[in-house]
């Protein structure tokens, strides 16, 4: 079969707009992460509140992307042996994560809260690889990274929500850790209620590959297990928001002020992943991650300069958007590069990857952090963030731009 770049394919009959069932999916991530952004900021507060500290903290969220991280490949392989079912499994997910995230309201020690906390999570390995897939078979392929740019969008926008909500709650009127927990289940359940009834199973084309592809690694084209390797290393240089957040309060902000800092983060994170897939559709998807890893190395060197709090601000909302720039084209490129019946299975090994290295990875970050402090550990980051750009432009794009579209 003859191989076609992205840029050399028809353009006359390519759709110009998204379908409906993409913005459902997007309003599903978003009001999933208004409920998960209403909790996991208290989650250090509920184990103080508990009488545990920081080790406690890393153990929880050690264990819980563990779990989550073991989870994707299986299940992303499982949407593509069913044939290519995803809905189950992502209806599945958010069940599981939506009744698990509650009942950290009647948790009364640490390993409560980790065990609550890893199911919560469990929730999430199911669906993150099946959930991608689903975006990519619903998408039309010309627009696939415009939807993953929505669906990033409205999840970041859920986390904006989600902290002004907390801020509302905790910081106005005044109101327990526990009943703020209880009440994340409300926007937990709008979620799942909109996946059930208004997210279709897409339908399955004649000839649709229905044997459950190769799980090995070596089951993995090359240029991909380039692409996924170069996306793992690129996972070291991420800064997670709660070392923004934790910034904050090294520089002597409050609670108050942390929650609407990382509102904003989020802010600048939603308008740049809409903007960024409607980029690369029209350009490239590579045209625009290569050079977005690079502005987020910049971005992180900038940070590093932070001294208090107005240049926090600027830093974090530059941070935020150079964060943004790759989230959903990362994923969309994935999507173009991987047949049918196996972009379950090629997605839950990006997931998984990315999930093992975020564990490291944190550890990393947050060891020269305490020790080094925040400028050292910033300038770390941004050298693997430009080592990783300079990377994938030289030596894994070059193969990537071979195929077009599966």
């Amino acid at each position: 079969m003859t191989q076609h770049s992205p840029s050399s394919l028809p353009r006359a009959h390519e759709a110009t707009r998204l379908p409906a069932s993409i913005y459902f999916v997007g309003a599903v991530s978003l009001f999933n992460d208004i409920a998960t952004d209403l909790v996991t900021p208290l989650i250090p507060f509920l184990l103080a509140s508990l009488g545990a500290g920081g080790l406690a903290l890393g153990l929880v969220e050690g264990v819980s992307n563990a779990v989550s991280s073991l989870l994707r490949l299986w299940a992303g392989r499982f949407s593509d042996a069913s044939g290519g079912q995803r809905k189950p499994l992502v209806l599945g997910g958010y069940v599981v994560s939506n009744l698990a995230r509650p009942l950290l309201a009647i948790a009364t020690s640490a390993w409560q809260v980790a065990w609550i906390r890893a199911f919560d999570r469990v929730g999430k390995g199911i669906r993150s690889a099946p959930r991608d897939a689903l975006i990519v078979d619903l998408a039309p392929p010309a627009l696939r990274a415009r939807a993953f740019g929505v669906q990033t969008a409205m999840d970041n926008f859920g986390a904006v929500l989600g902290a002004l909500l907390g801020v509302l709650l905790v910081g106005v009127w005044m109101w327990d850790l526990k009943t703020v927990i209880l009440v994340s289940a409300i926007p937990g359940l709008l979620s799942v209620l909109m996946l059930a009834f208004l997210v279709p199973e897409p339908p399955k084309h004649h000839g649709l590959q229905t044997a459950a592809p190769r799980l090995q690694w070596t089951g993995v084209s090359r240029r991909m297990r380039g692409f996924l390797i170069v996306t793992m290393l690129f996972t070291f240089a991420r800064v997670a928001e709660l070392f923004v957040v934790l910034r904050a309060h090294e520089l002597g902000g409050s609670i108050a002020h942390g929650l609407l800092l990382w509102a904003a983060f989020n802010v600048m994170r939603v308008g740049v992943s809409y903007a960024a897939g409607i980029l690369a559709d029209r350009h490239g998807k590579l045209a625009l991650v290569v050079p977005g890893w690079a502005v987020f190395a910049v971005a992180l060197f900038l940070f590093s300069l932070v001294q208090d709090l107005p240049s926090l601000w600027a830093g974090a909302l530059f941070l935020g958007a150079a964060m943004a720039v790759s989230e959903g084209v990362e994923r969309s490129i994935i999507g173009d590069h991987a047949h049918a019946g196996e972009r379950g299975t090629l997605f839950g090994w990006y997931h998984m990857l990315v999930g093992v290295a975020s564990i490291p990875a944190g550890l990393a970050l947050g060891w020269l952090w305490q020790v080094q402090g925040a400028a050292i550990a910033c300038i770390y980051s941004g050298c693997i963030a430009l080592a990783a750009a300079m990377i994938l432009h030289w030596r894994v794009a070059p193969a990537l731009r071979v195929r077009g579209p599966a």
